[in-house]
């Protein structure tokens, strides 16, 4: 892993216009061609530069490399300070359809050598630890190509919020031609609406799985709050208040409510409830 000082001279490489290396939410999933997927495409996709990230809990990216053909690469995640989260990545793999699903835990840095142009794309998954100090701290993924170092700046945030100890359970996932937001449907229906039978034993790591995963903590932590402070969060989101309200959300059809929205309207719900424990 390159240190932050050896890689600082290169960070405006992600000003260029041959931008190499992009980082996206999670509700952007990317397909082969490098570009996100017609279901979870938005007008305006959120920057990822500083984001916060609760602890005790997950913070997911999408992360896509193009890489030229014939070159040597590698790709790798720095921070500073050292060791502020832990990272794994995970590299994605596509369904018949072409859409992103599986998932194959890689080891960092992954190297390698092209043999034509493609555009790879991880799921970046960090861990913040309970008892991380509340900062600011550099991460930046990094990628060598050729003969430079192609650099994804971001400042993240440690922040109050704590995830609450909890036991995840899966009702089934959505279909992967799903839009992405679609995976916090059964978590917070689970929560407002009625428990859900939990019969589904996944049998393999996919990003419709750490969706749910992460959508969980944020029922985690709503929970603290009591259901008022749910509401508020859905219509920070983009919900009318009066769709919001858990009864008329429950009893809903998913299109009526969801049609509106794009697909990254989720965000705003979790930044919600970020904001209650500042």
């Amino acid at each position: 892993m390159r240190t932050w000082s050896q890689l600082a001279f290169v960070s405006l490489a992600v000003a260029l216009p041959a931008q190499e290396l992009y980082v996206r939410s999670e509700f952007q999933r990317v397909g082969a061609d490098g570009k996100v997927i017609q279901q979870d495409h938005v007008e305006r996709a959120r920057e990822i530069l500083s984001p916060a990230m609760a602890r005790n809990g997950f913070a997911s990216y999408i992360l896509t490399a193009n890489i030229p053909g014939g070159v040597d690469y590698s790709i790798e995640v720095g921070q500073n300070p050292e060791n502020s989260v832990r990272v794994v990545l995970y590299r994605q793999h596509y369904n018949p359809n072409g859409i992103p699903d599986r998932l194959e835990k890689v080891a960092l840095p992954v190297n390698g050598k092209s043999t034509k142009e493609e555009n790879m794309t991880f799921w970046m998954d960090l861990y913040v630890a309970a008892n991380t100090p509340i900062r600011r701290f550099k991460i930046e993924a990094q990628l060598w190509v050729g003969d430079r170092w192609i650099i994804y700046p971001m400042e993240a945030r440690t922040v109050q919020a704590q995830i609450p100890a909890f036991q995840a359970k899966f009702w089934g996932l959505p279909a992967p031609e799903a839009r992405a937001d679609a995976a916090m449907i059964s978590p917070w229906r689970d929560h407002l609406c009625r428990p859900l039978t939990s019969e589904f034993q996944p049998k393999e790591t996919t990003i419709r799985l750490l969706q749910q995963r992460n959508i969980q903590q944020d029922v985690a932590l709503a929970k603290k709050f009591g259901r008022d402070i749910a509401i508020q969060a859905f219509v920070r989101g983009g919900l009318p208040p009066e769709t919001a309200l858990p009864d008329a959300w429950c009893a809903a059809p998913v299109d009526q409510w969801r049609n509106p929205l794009s697909a990254e309207w989720y965000l705003k719900v979790r930044d919600h409830l970020y904001r209650q424990e500042q």
